[in-house]
C-alpha cells in the first residue's frame, strides 16, 4: 500500500495547520482522502484494493466523502451500492439511507478516513436496527486514534489499506 501513501503525499493530499476533525479531535495535519478519491486512477486503485475484502452482500457508504470510494467498490465487485445519510431527510421522503436492503443480511461499509470511528458506527448501528449485519468496514486511511478499537467493541473488524503510521514514514515525520 506504500502506492497510496506516495499518492497521497505527492499529491499534497496531508496538509498541516490546524483542524478540527469529524470526532471533535483537534489536530496539526489532514488526510484528504475526499479529493484524492476524485481522481479516478486514485479511485480505481483503492477501490480494486477494497473489493478483496468485500464480504457483504451490498456495499455501504457513508455520505459524502464514502461515496466516491463507494460507487469504486461497487463498480469493481459488481455490488448494488447503499448511500447512508449522516443525518434524516427532513423532506421529501425523509430517507436515513439510499439503496434497498431488503432480503439482504449482511452489508460490508467503505470509508475515506477513520479517526475515532463515530460516524461509521452511526451508521451500523442504523442498519443493525434495520436488522441488517455489518462485520467489516474497509477504509482508506485509519488515523490509529480509536477507531479500530471502537468498532471491535461492536463486532466489527477494520480493514485499512493505509494507517497513518505508513503515512508518517513516507512523509518522514
Amino acid at each position: 500500500m506504500q502506492e497510496i501513501a506516495k499518492y497521497l503525499v505527492d499529491h499534497g493530499n496531508i496538509k498541516f495547520g490546524h483542524f478540527k476533525l469529524a470526532s471533535g479531535k483537534e489536530s496539526n495535519y489532514y488526510v484528504d482522502v475526499k479529493s484524492a478519491l476524485l481522481n479516478p486512477e486514485f479511485l480505481r486503485k483503492v477501490s480494486k484494493e477494497a473489493a478483496k475484502f468485500v464480504t457483504g452482500e451490498k456495499v455501504a457508504a457513508v455520505e459524502l466523502g464514502a461515496v466516491p470510494f463507494g460507487v469504486g467498490v461497487s463498480l469493481e465487485t459488481g455490488k448494488e451500492l447503499i448511500i447512508v445519510r449522516k443525518e434524516k431527510k427532513e423532506y421529501g421522503l425523509g430517507k436515513e439511507y439510499e439503496g434497498s436492503i431488503d432480503n439482504i443480511s449482511r452489508i460490508t461499509f467503505v470509508e475515506d478516513v477513520t479517526t475515532t470511528g463515530g460516524t461509521i458506527l452511526r451508521a451500523i448501528n442504523l442498519m443493525r436496527e434495520k436488522k441488517v449485519d455489518v462485520d467489516r468496514v474497509i477504509v482508506v486511511v485509519d488515523r490509529n486514534e480509536g477507531a479500530r478499537e471502537n468498532l471491535k467493541n461492536i463486532g466489527v473488524e477494520l480493514y485499512p489499506l493505509i494507517e497513518m503510521d505508513q503515512l508518517k514514514k513516507e512523509l518522514g515525520f
